[in-house]
């Protein structure tokens, strides 16, 4: 069984050369900034609403029928209910942000013992501690987290134990970039072993290795090539062999998140036709809240068709391995790593979801791929990859 912590940062380095090492562990304001401000436009858009600042009426057009010969008009849903709905989502929005800011984790470090103290947003605190040779290793470990329309990936580098609440994260970026070094190098400092987690459970890794690329590892004998290429290709995989690459690509997967975006759409799609259909009669009587529904039900099914129509793919070219996502209209490179540079090649786990996928591991980068994929299809292209690098 493996365990996860929810670490608050995006970015965070905790530096141990010093006799007492300090750091804190909280989300920051730029991250959660846009939410907040949206929140409150949305919330002071419902008060305006709500007393009537969209309303206007031209007094200079004259009354042509008697204003009690008019019957007045009753809307199915009254506008104030739009109003207050807008009040309550930016409202939330504004709580849930500050909130996440209060709460935070500090780490405190003496060489020897790990000092946790963690703060709840209604601000009470909690302490404890524990011995560093009671750790069992520098774990590395990939999250995936959603920002805006896109998938990001947040690379952690933690101080890991079996008990969840005494992980301390030491490395966390947006970036691989340089992650494999950091990995060793608080390995050695804290003369620790690295570990993952893999579909064979934690693997650990000798510090002595990790800086020897997988060719070297085959040539050691640590690494087999054992590749069947008359196995069967695995139904979730599109396999493309063109004249100077090949594509491997993942099948549409129906999952939770299609299953949401389809929803979603069919729903936001209802809510637009009813409003454009009907077009005069919200204008007059819901005001703002007309140009608000158009304006956030539209992106909200921009967001659902990005869901829908992306594919992830590899290309492997003769000399390196190139990560991209294809679009509806456009496709985007997320990463390339020469195969020489390669150092590993892992079925890993993400502990925060159970779930699995490729990891492509360099000294500098990462790749990461087929996070909705079965064990058993990973494990073929874990296979196929290592076949291919170092064949």
């Amino acid at each position: 069984m493996t365990f996860a912590a929810n670490h608050l940062s995006h970015k965070l380095e905790f530096n141990l050369n010093k006799p007492l090492s300090k750091i804190s562990d909280r989300t920051s304001w730029g991250f959660l900034l846009p939410g907040i401000v949206f929140g409150a436009l949305l919330f002071l858009l419902g008060i305006y609403e709500m007393q009537h600042g969209f309303r206007y009426t031209n007094p200079s057009v004259a009354e042509i029928v008697p204003a009690e010969a008019v019957s007045k008009f009753e809307p199915f849903i009254n506008p104030i209910f739009f109003d207050i709905i807008f009040m309550l989502i930016g409202l939330g929005m504004i709580v849930a942000g500050i909130a996440s800011y209060l709460r935070y984790f500090k780490f405190v470090f003496d060489g020897k013992t790990m000092t946790i103290i963690r703060r709840t947003p209604l601000g009470k605190k909690y302490a404890l501690k524990e011995k560093l040779k009671n750790y069992l290793g520098i774990r590395y470990r990939i999250v995936f987290y959603q920002h805006g329309l896109m998938t990001c990936n947040k690379y952690i580098i933690e101080l890991y134990h079996k008990d969840s609440d005494k992980i301390v994260p030491l490395y966390i970026s947006t970036s691989s970039s340089g992650i494999r070094s950091k990995w060793k190098e608080y390995a050695r400092l804290l003369k620790l072993p690295a570990v993952i987690n893999t579909d064979e459970g934690l693997m650990v890794r000798d510090i002595a290795n990790l800086d020897k690329s997988v060719k070297d590892l085959a040539n050691m004998g640590l690494v087999i090539d054992n590749f069947d290429s008359y196995e069967e290709l695995p139904e979730s995989l599109k396999y493309v062999r063109r004249k100077d690459k090949i594509v491997i690509k993942r099948k549409n997967i129906w999952d939770a998140y299609n299953i949401i975006a389809w929803i979603t759409l069919i729903a936001f799609g209802c809510i637009v036709g009813v409003i454009a259909f009907n077009a005069e009669t919200f204008k007059q009587n819901f005001a703002s809240a007309f140009y608000g529904l158009i304006f956030v039900s539209t992106i909200i099914m921009i967001g659902a068709l990005f869901v829908l129509f992306r594919k992830e793919k590899l290309v492997l070219k003769k000399h390196k391995v190139v990560h991209t996502h294809k679009y509806m209209l456009f496709s985007t490179k997320h990463d390339e790593i020469m195969k020489e540079d390669i150092e590993s090649v892992e079925v890993t786990e993400n502990p925060a979801s159970g779930r699995f996928f490729v990891s492509l591991i360099s000294e500098n980068k990462t790749i990461a791929f087929g996070a909705k994929l079965p064990i058993s299809d990973l494990q073929w292209i874990k296979k196929f990859l290592i076949h291919e690098i170092i064949k």
